[in-house]
Protein backbone atom coordinates (compact mmCIF):
# COMPACT_ATOMS: atom_id res chain seq x y z
CA UNK A 1 0.00 0.00 0.00
CA UNK A 2 1.96 2.99 -1.04
CA UNK A 3 -0.21 5.18 1.05
CA UNK A 4 1.48 3.74 4.25
CA UNK A 5 4.70 3.38 3.06
CA UNK A 6 6.88 0.06 3.52
CA UNK A 7 8.81 -1.79 1.18
CA UNK A 8 7.17 -2.38 -2.17
CA UNK A 9 10.22 -4.40 -3.51
CA UNK A 10 9.20 -7.57 -2.73
CA UNK A 11 5.65 -7.17 -4.98
CA UNK A 12 7.56 -5.41 -7.58
CA UNK A 13 10.30 -8.28 -7.81
CA UNK A 14 7.08 -11.10 -8.01
CA UNK A 15 5.31 -9.06 -11.16
CA UNK A 16 8.59 -8.81 -12.84
CA UNK A 17 8.63 -12.67 -12.49
CA UNK A 18 5.27 -13.28 -13.43
CA UNK A 19 5.90 -10.62 -16.84
CA UNK A 20 8.77 -13.21 -17.69
CA UNK A 21 6.48 -16.21 -16.96
CA UNK A 22 4.20 -14.67 -19.47
CA UNK A 23 7.07 -14.10 -22.09
CA UNK A 24 8.55 -10.55 -21.31
CA UNK A 25 11.66 -9.40 -20.36
CA UNK A 26 11.36 -7.85 -17.55
CA UNK A 27 13.05 -6.02 -14.99
CA UNK A 28 12.79 -3.93 -11.49
CA UNK A 29 13.82 -0.15 -11.67
CA UNK A 30 14.20 2.19 -9.09
CA UNK A 31 12.67 5.82 -8.39
CA UNK A 32 12.99 8.03 -6.00
CA UNK A 33 10.05 6.02 -4.14
CA UNK A 34 8.45 2.85 -4.86
CA UNK A 35 10.19 0.98 -8.06
CA UNK A 36 8.49 0.37 -11.49
CA UNK A 37 8.05 -2.73 -12.99
CA UNK A 38 9.60 -2.52 -16.33
CA UNK A 39 8.80 -5.44 -19.16
CA UNK A 40 9.58 -5.81 -23.19
CA UNK A 41 9.21 -7.93 -26.23
CA UNK A 42 10.25 -7.02 -29.45
CA UNK A 43 9.13 -9.00 -32.12
CA UNK A 44 10.65 -6.59 -34.89
CA UNK A 45 11.61 -3.01 -35.76
CA UNK A 46 9.20 -3.44 -38.59
CA UNK A 47 6.28 -3.86 -35.89
CA UNK A 48 3.82 -1.27 -34.68
CA UNK A 49 4.52 -1.10 -30.37
CA UNK A 50 1.56 -0.75 -27.97
CA UNK A 51 2.95 0.81 -24.06
CA UNK A 52 0.94 -0.61 -21.38
CA UNK A 53 0.39 0.98 -18.43
CA UNK A 54 -0.61 -0.81 -14.83
CA UNK A 55 -0.26 -0.36 -10.88
CA UNK A 56 0.37 -2.58 -8.35
CA UNK A 57 -0.25 -0.64 -5.54
CA UNK A 58 -3.08 -0.76 -3.70
CA UNK A 59 -5.97 1.07 -1.09
CA UNK A 60 -5.61 0.68 2.17
CA UNK A 61 -7.47 -1.83 3.46
CA UNK A 62 -9.79 -0.24 6.84
CA UNK A 63 -12.17 -0.99 8.10
CA UNK A 64 -11.13 -4.26 7.99
CA UNK A 65 -13.69 -5.17 10.17
CA UNK A 66 -16.06 -4.43 7.10
CA UNK A 67 -14.44 -6.92 4.99
CA UNK A 68 -16.14 -11.01 4.56
CA UNK A 69 -12.83 -12.53 4.23
CA UNK A 70 -9.07 -11.85 5.03
CA UNK A 71 -8.58 -8.70 1.86
CA UNK A 72 -5.26 -10.21 1.38
CA UNK A 73 -6.43 -13.92 0.69
CA UNK A 74 -7.96 -13.99 -2.55
CA UNK A 75 -11.39 -15.58 -2.18
CA UNK A 76 -13.65 -17.31 -5.16
CA UNK A 77 -17.23 -16.58 -4.21
CA UNK A 78 -20.37 -16.37 -6.45
CA UNK A 79 -18.32 -15.83 -9.73
CA UNK A 80 -16.61 -13.00 -8.57
CA UNK A 81 -12.97 -13.07 -6.83
CA UNK A 82 -12.48 -11.10 -3.55
CA UNK A 83 -9.52 -8.99 -2.43
CA UNK A 84 -7.64 -6.05 -2.50
CA UNK A 85 -6.11 -5.29 -5.59
CA UNK A 86 -8.42 -7.67 -7.70
CA UNK A 87 -10.27 -4.68 -9.97
CA UNK A 88 -7.92 -1.98 -8.74
CA UNK A 89 -5.81 -2.92 -10.61
CA UNK A 90 -3.80 -6.10 -10.46
CA UNK A 91 -6.55 -8.07 -11.69
CA UNK A 92 -6.69 -6.05 -15.32
CA UNK A 93 -3.24 -5.67 -15.86
CA UNK A 94 -2.24 -9.36 -14.75
CA UNK A 95 -5.20 -9.97 -17.82
CA UNK A 96 -2.88 -8.32 -20.23
CA UNK A 97 -0.26 -10.71 -19.32
CA UNK A 98 -2.36 -13.75 -19.57
CA UNK A 99 -2.99 -12.83 -23.02
CA UNK A 100 0.24 -11.80 -23.78
CA UNK A 101 1.30 -15.67 -22.98
CA UNK A 102 -2.21 -16.88 -24.43
CA UNK A 103 -0.79 -15.45 -27.82
CA UNK A 104 2.85 -16.58 -27.75
CA UNK A 105 1.75 -20.43 -27.00
CA UNK A 106 -0.81 -20.36 -29.55
CA UNK A 107 1.61 -18.74 -31.96
CA UNK A 108 5.10 -18.65 -30.65
CA UNK A 109 5.37 -14.76 -31.59
CA UNK A 110 3.37 -11.71 -31.06
CA UNK A 111 1.68 -9.55 -33.56
CA UNK A 112 3.22 -6.34 -32.68
CA UNK A 113 5.85 -5.25 -30.05
CA UNK A 114 4.87 -4.96 -26.71
CA UNK A 115 6.39 -2.43 -23.98
CA UNK A 116 4.66 -2.28 -20.97
CA UNK A 117 5.33 -0.11 -17.34
CA UNK A 118 3.77 -1.25 -13.85
CA UNK A 119 4.03 1.28 -11.33
CA UNK A 120 3.65 1.24 -7.68
CA UNK A 121 2.32 5.01 -6.84
CA UNK A 122 -0.52 5.32 -8.61
CA UNK A 123 -3.09 5.79 -5.08
CA UNK A 124 -0.91 8.54 -3.89
CA UNK A 125 -0.79 10.43 -7.30
CA UNK A 126 1.86 8.97 -9.30
CA UNK A 127 4.50 11.69 -7.96
CA UNK A 128 8.03 10.15 -9.59
CA UNK A 129 6.20 8.63 -12.87
CA UNK A 130 6.92 11.60 -15.11
CA UNK A 131 10.42 11.87 -13.91
CA UNK A 132 10.87 8.30 -14.76
CA UNK A 133 9.32 8.25 -17.92
CA UNK A 134 11.21 11.57 -19.06
CA UNK A 135 14.32 9.67 -18.18
CA UNK A 136 13.73 6.45 -20.02
CA UNK A 137 11.48 7.75 -22.79
CA UNK A 138 14.13 5.73 -25.10
CA UNK A 139 12.47 2.30 -23.64
CA UNK A 140 9.15 3.93 -24.04
CA UNK A 141 9.03 4.46 -27.72
CA UNK A 142 5.13 3.24 -28.65
CA UNK A 143 2.65 3.94 -31.51
CA UNK A 144 0.41 4.42 -28.67
CA UNK A 145 -0.25 3.82 -24.57
CA UNK A 146 -3.20 1.10 -23.59
CA UNK A 147 -4.56 0.85 -19.57
CA UNK A 148 -7.19 -1.12 -18.28
CA UNK A 149 -8.25 0.59 -14.94
CA UNK A 150 -12.06 0.84 -13.36
CA UNK A 151 -15.16 -0.57 -14.76
CA UNK A 152 -17.18 -0.76 -17.40
CA UNK A 153 -20.90 0.65 -17.76
CA UNK A 154 -23.74 -0.96 -15.40
CA UNK A 155 -25.64 -1.95 -17.77
CA UNK A 156 -22.53 -4.25 -19.04
CA UNK A 157 -21.24 -2.51 -22.03
CA UNK A 158 -18.30 -2.04 -22.42
CA UNK A 159 -16.36 1.32 -22.56
CA UNK A 160 -13.22 2.77 -24.29
CA UNK A 161 -11.61 6.23 -22.86
CA UNK A 162 -9.96 8.81 -24.38
CA UNK A 163 -8.47 10.62 -21.71
CA UNK A 164 -8.88 11.34 -18.03
CA UNK A 165 -9.35 14.77 -15.88
CA UNK A 166 -6.16 16.17 -13.74
CA UNK A 167 -5.91 16.30 -10.32
CA UNK A 168 -4.41 19.08 -8.05
CA UNK A 169 -4.64 17.94 -3.74
CA UNK A 170 -4.28 20.46 -1.62
CA UNK A 171 -3.42 20.46 2.00
CA UNK A 172 -4.61 23.46 4.19
CA UNK A 173 -2.94 24.50 7.03
CA UNK A 174 -4.08 27.57 9.42
CA UNK A 175 -2.29 28.33 13.24
CA UNK A 176 -3.82 31.65 14.50
CA UNK A 177 -2.20 30.66 18.60
CA UNK A 178 0.28 28.64 19.89
CA UNK A 179 -2.10 26.15 22.25
CA UNK A 180 -6.08 26.10 21.92
CA UNK A 181 -7.67 28.79 24.11
CA UNK A 182 -10.61 28.45 26.53
CA UNK A 183 -13.86 29.64 25.41
CA UNK A 184 -15.35 30.91 28.41
CA UNK A 185 -11.86 33.19 28.96
CA UNK A 186 -11.48 33.61 25.82
CA UNK A 187 -14.27 33.48 23.78
CA UNK A 188 -15.49 36.49 21.49
CA UNK A 189 -11.94 38.36 21.93
CA UNK A 190 -9.61 35.68 20.70
CA UNK A 191 -9.28 34.46 16.87
CA UNK A 192 -10.32 31.32 15.95
CA UNK A 193 -8.59 28.95 13.57
CA UNK A 194 -11.65 26.78 12.66
CA UNK A 195 -13.75 29.85 12.09
CA UNK A 196 -11.32 32.02 9.69
CA UNK A 197 -10.63 28.63 7.82
CA UNK A 198 -13.76 27.61 7.18
CA UNK A 199 -14.41 31.17 6.03
CA UNK A 200 -11.62 31.37 3.92
CA UNK A 201 -12.72 28.10 2.62
CA UNK A 202 -16.13 28.35 1.72
CA UNK A 203 -14.90 31.79 -0.30
CA UNK A 204 -13.80 29.57 -2.91
CA UNK A 205 -17.00 29.37 -4.22
CA UNK A 206 -20.23 31.33 -5.38
CA UNK A 207 -23.58 30.76 -4.17
CA UNK A 208 -24.47 28.54 -7.35
CA UNK A 209 -21.87 26.00 -6.11
CA UNK A 210 -19.06 27.15 -9.03
CA UNK A 211 -15.97 27.66 -7.90
CA UNK A 212 -15.05 31.38 -7.60
CA UNK A 213 -11.66 31.78 -7.54
CA UNK A 214 -10.50 34.33 -10.41
CA UNK A 215 -8.62 32.97 -13.26
CA UNK A 216 -9.65 29.16 -12.94
CA UNK A 217 -11.55 29.25 -15.84
CA UNK A 218 -9.29 31.17 -18.07
CA UNK A 219 -7.22 28.55 -19.94
CA UNK A 220 -10.10 25.80 -20.31
CA UNK A 221 -10.14 24.30 -23.66
CA UNK A 222 -13.57 23.99 -24.65
CA UNK A 223 -15.09 20.23 -25.44
CA UNK A 224 -15.56 19.53 -28.81
CA UNK A 225 -18.07 18.96 -30.54
CA UNK A 226 -17.28 15.38 -31.21
CA UNK A 227 -16.68 15.22 -26.72
CA UNK A 228 -20.19 16.39 -26.24
CA UNK A 229 -21.64 14.10 -28.42
CA UNK A 230 -20.58 11.41 -27.60
CA UNK A 231 -21.53 12.37 -23.66
CA UNK A 232 -25.26 12.87 -24.89
CA UNK A 233 -25.22 9.18 -26.37
CA UNK A 234 -24.37 7.81 -22.94
CA UNK A 235 -27.40 5.70 -21.36
CA UNK A 236 -27.92 8.79 -18.61
CA UNK A 237 -29.25 7.62 -15.48
CA UNK A 238 -28.92 8.90 -12.32
CA UNK A 239 -25.85 7.04 -10.95
CA UNK A 240 -27.17 8.38 -6.97
CA UNK A 241 -30.23 8.81 -5.56
CA UNK A 242 -32.18 12.51 -5.77
CA UNK A 243 -31.36 12.80 -1.98
CA UNK A 244 -27.81 13.19 -2.23
CA UNK A 245 -27.85 15.42 -5.89
CA UNK A 246 -27.27 19.17 -5.55
CA UNK A 247 -30.10 20.97 -6.80
CA UNK A 248 -28.58 22.76 -10.14
CA UNK A 249 -27.80 19.38 -11.49
CA UNK A 250 -30.63 19.27 -13.75
CA UNK A 251 -30.80 16.06 -15.73
CA UNK A 252 -28.78 13.01 -15.96
CA UNK A 253 -26.88 14.29 -19.25
CA UNK A 254 -25.52 17.81 -17.36
CA UNK A 255 -24.55 15.11 -14.97
CA UNK A 256 -21.99 13.77 -17.25
CA UNK A 257 -21.10 16.85 -18.88
CA UNK A 258 -19.91 18.21 -15.30
CA UNK A 259 -18.11 14.87 -14.29
CA UNK A 260 -16.40 14.22 -17.45
CA UNK A 261 -16.11 17.76 -19.43
CA UNK A 262 -15.62 20.75 -17.09
CA UNK A 263 -13.62 21.28 -14.11
CA UNK A 264 -14.54 20.65 -10.14
CA UNK A 265 -13.07 21.60 -6.61
CA UNK A 266 -14.02 19.63 -3.47
CA UNK A 267 -13.23 19.76 0.32
CA UNK A 268 -12.14 16.20 1.06
CA UNK A 269 -11.30 16.92 4.48
CA UNK A 270 -11.53 19.17 7.25
CA UNK A 271 -10.26 19.20 11.06
CA UNK A 272 -10.17 21.28 14.12
CA UNK A 273 -10.61 21.34 17.83
CA UNK A 274 -12.23 18.78 19.43
CA UNK A 275 -14.09 15.97 18.18
CA UNK A 276 -14.06 13.20 20.73
CA UNK A 277 -16.57 12.09 23.11
CA UNK A 278 -19.21 14.46 25.52
CA UNK A 279 -17.47 18.08 25.64
CA UNK A 280 -14.25 20.54 25.30
CA UNK A 281 -14.92 24.03 25.68
CA UNK A 282 -11.99 25.30 23.64
CA UNK A 283 -11.54 28.04 21.32
CA UNK A 284 -9.25 25.76 18.45
CA UNK A 285 -5.69 27.32 18.03
CA UNK A 286 -5.35 25.46 14.65
CA UNK A 287 -7.49 24.05 11.49
CA UNK A 288 -6.66 22.15 8.54
CA UNK A 289 -8.58 21.15 5.28
CA UNK A 290 -8.00 18.85 2.08
CA UNK A 291 -9.09 20.47 -1.06
CA UNK A 292 -8.98 18.04 -4.48
CA UNK A 293 -9.46 19.71 -7.35
CA UNK A 294 -10.15 18.06 -10.96
CA UNK A 295 -8.89 19.31 -13.67
CA UNK A 296 -9.49 19.48 -17.56
CA UNK A 297 -7.59 20.28 -20.92
CA UNK A 298 -5.25 23.21 -20.60
CA UNK A 299 -5.50 23.64 -16.77
CA UNK A 300 -2.05 23.39 -15.28
CA UNK A 301 -2.18 21.96 -11.79
CA UNK A 302 0.52 24.47 -10.74
CA UNK A 303 -0.99 27.59 -12.42
CA UNK A 304 -4.23 26.36 -10.49
CA UNK A 305 -2.59 25.93 -7.10
CA UNK A 306 -0.99 29.65 -7.04
CA UNK A 307 -4.34 31.07 -8.32
CA UNK A 308 -5.97 29.25 -5.17
CA UNK A 309 -3.19 29.87 -2.70
CA UNK A 310 -3.66 33.20 -3.87
CA UNK A 311 -7.23 33.63 -3.03
CA UNK A 312 -7.21 31.68 0.36
CA UNK A 313 -4.03 34.07 1.65
CA UNK A 314 -5.80 37.08 0.30
CA UNK A 315 -8.89 35.74 2.79
CA UNK A 316 -6.68 34.17 5.35
CA UNK A 317 -3.41 35.91 5.51
CA UNK A 318 -1.48 32.93 7.72
CA UNK A 319 -2.36 29.96 5.77
CA UNK A 320 -0.08 27.29 4.56
CA UNK A 321 -0.58 25.60 1.14
CA UNK A 322 0.97 22.40 0.89
CA UNK A 323 0.60 21.03 -2.61
CA UNK A 324 0.04 17.13 -1.83
CA UNK A 325 -0.45 15.65 -5.86
CA UNK A 326 -0.54 17.32 -9.33
CA UNK A 327 -1.60 15.08 -12.11
CA UNK A 328 -2.20 16.85 -15.18
CA UNK A 329 -5.37 16.33 -17.54
CA UNK A 330 -4.72 14.40 -20.89
CA UNK A 331 -7.08 14.05 -24.19
CA UNK A 332 -7.38 11.80 -26.99
CA UNK A 333 -8.88 12.87 -30.08
CA UNK A 334 -11.85 10.88 -30.16
CA UNK A 335 -11.80 10.54 -34.31
CA UNK A 336 -8.39 9.43 -33.69
CA UNK A 337 -7.50 5.87 -35.96
CA UNK A 338 -6.09 4.48 -32.88
CA UNK A 339 -9.40 4.98 -31.13
CA UNK A 340 -11.67 3.58 -34.17
CA UNK A 341 -8.94 0.33 -34.19
CA UNK A 342 -9.46 -0.38 -30.35
CA UNK A 343 -12.72 0.44 -30.04
CA UNK A 344 -13.52 -2.49 -32.88
CA UNK A 345 -11.36 -4.80 -30.74
CA UNK A 346 -13.04 -4.27 -28.18
CA UNK A 347 -16.83 -5.43 -29.88
CA UNK A 348 -15.25 -8.34 -31.16
CA UNK A 349 -14.23 -9.34 -27.35
CA UNK A 350 -17.21 -8.14 -25.64
CA UNK A 351 -19.51 -8.92 -28.61
CA UNK A 352 -20.90 -6.19 -27.76
CA UNK A 353 -20.36 -2.39 -28.92
CA UNK A 354 -18.11 -0.15 -26.54
CA UNK A 355 -19.61 3.09 -24.94
CA UNK A 356 -17.28 5.98 -26.46
CA UNK A 357 -16.40 8.25 -23.37
CA UNK A 358 -13.92 11.62 -23.87
CA UNK A 359 -12.82 11.53 -20.08
CA UNK A 360 -12.05 9.08 -17.36
CA UNK A 361 -14.28 11.54 -14.28
CA UNK A 362 -11.61 9.97 -12.24
CA UNK A 363 -7.48 11.20 -12.81
CA UNK A 364 -4.54 8.49 -13.95
CA UNK A 365 -1.16 9.85 -15.21
CA UNK A 366 -2.25 9.11 -18.96
CA UNK A 367 -1.06 12.56 -19.29
CA UNK A 368 2.72 11.19 -18.99
CA UNK A 369 1.72 9.57 -22.51
CA UNK A 370 -0.06 12.19 -24.54
CA UNK A 371 2.32 14.91 -22.84
CA UNK A 372 5.40 13.53 -22.32
CA UNK A 373 5.82 10.96 -24.55
CA UNK A 374 3.19 12.74 -27.41
CA UNK A 375 1.17 9.49 -28.40
CA UNK A 376 -2.35 8.94 -28.30
CA UNK A 377 -3.91 6.93 -25.51
CA UNK A 378 -6.78 4.59 -24.80
CA UNK A 379 -8.02 3.26 -21.25
CA UNK A 380 -10.25 0.38 -21.42
CA UNK A 381 -11.71 -0.86 -18.31
CA UNK A 382 -12.21 -4.56 -17.82
CA UNK A 383 -13.37 -4.11 -14.14
CA UNK A 384 -17.43 -4.02 -13.16
CA UNK A 385 -19.42 -1.31 -11.78
CA UNK A 386 -19.89 -2.55 -8.47
CA UNK A 387 -15.96 -3.79 -8.29
CA UNK A 388 -16.32 -1.61 -4.93
CA UNK A 389 -12.49 -0.55 -5.24
CA UNK A 390 -10.97 2.00 -2.28
CA UNK A 391 -13.63 -0.18 -0.33
CA UNK A 392 -14.28 -3.45 1.74
CA UNK A 393 -14.73 -6.36 -0.41
CA UNK A 394 -13.45 -5.03 -3.49
CA UNK A 395 -13.99 -7.38 -6.29
CA UNK A 396 -13.93 -8.57 -9.81
CA UNK A 397 -16.30 -10.37 -12.15
CA UNK A 398 -14.67 -13.73 -13.61
CA UNK A 399 -16.33 -13.45 -16.63
CA UNK A 400 -15.42 -10.05 -17.20
CA UNK A 401 -11.23 -10.96 -16.22
CA UNK A 402 -11.91 -13.26 -18.92
CA UNK A 403 -13.11 -10.61 -21.18
CA UNK A 404 -10.49 -8.36 -20.40
CA UNK A 405 -7.75 -10.96 -21.75
CA UNK A 406 -9.66 -11.95 -24.61
CA UNK A 407 -10.15 -8.08 -25.35
CA UNK A 408 -6.45 -7.43 -25.05
CA UNK A 409 -5.68 -10.62 -27.39
CA UNK A 410 -7.78 -8.85 -30.00
CA UNK A 411 -5.75 -5.80 -29.50
CA UNK A 412 -3.16 -7.24 -30.20
CA UNK A 413 -3.97 -8.91 -33.56
CA UNK A 414 -5.70 -5.46 -34.32
CA UNK A 415 -2.83 -3.46 -34.86
CA UNK A 416 -0.98 -6.63 -36.67
CA UNK A 417 0.19 -5.07 -40.01
CA UNK A 418 -2.47 -6.67 -42.77
CA UNK A 419 -1.95 -7.95 -46.12
CA UNK A 420 -4.81 -8.20 -49.04
CA UNK A 421 -4.88 -12.14 -48.14
CA UNK A 422 -5.73 -10.90 -44.05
Amino acid sequence: MSAEGGDLNPVAERLARLMRDCGLDSKVMATAGAPIVFGQRKESDHLPTILVYGHYDVQPVEPLSAWSSDPFTPQIRDGRMFGRGTADNKGQHIAQLLAIKAVLESYGRLPVNVVMIVEGEEEIGSPHLEQWVDEHAHLLKADFAYTSDGAIHPSGRPVVLCGARGLLYLELTLRVAPVDRHSGNFGGVSRNAALELSRAVSSLWDRDGEVAVPGFHDAIAEPTDLERAAVEALPLTWPIPASERLTQVTSPSDWFQRVLLRPNMNISGLSSGWTGPSMKTIIPASATAKLDVRLVPNQDPDDIARLVTEWLRAKAPNVEVNVLSAVRPSRTALDSPIVDRVSRAVEFAWERSPLLYPSLAGSVPDFVFTSNLAIPSVIVPYGNADQANHAPDENMVLDYFHKGARTFTAVLHAFAPRTPHD
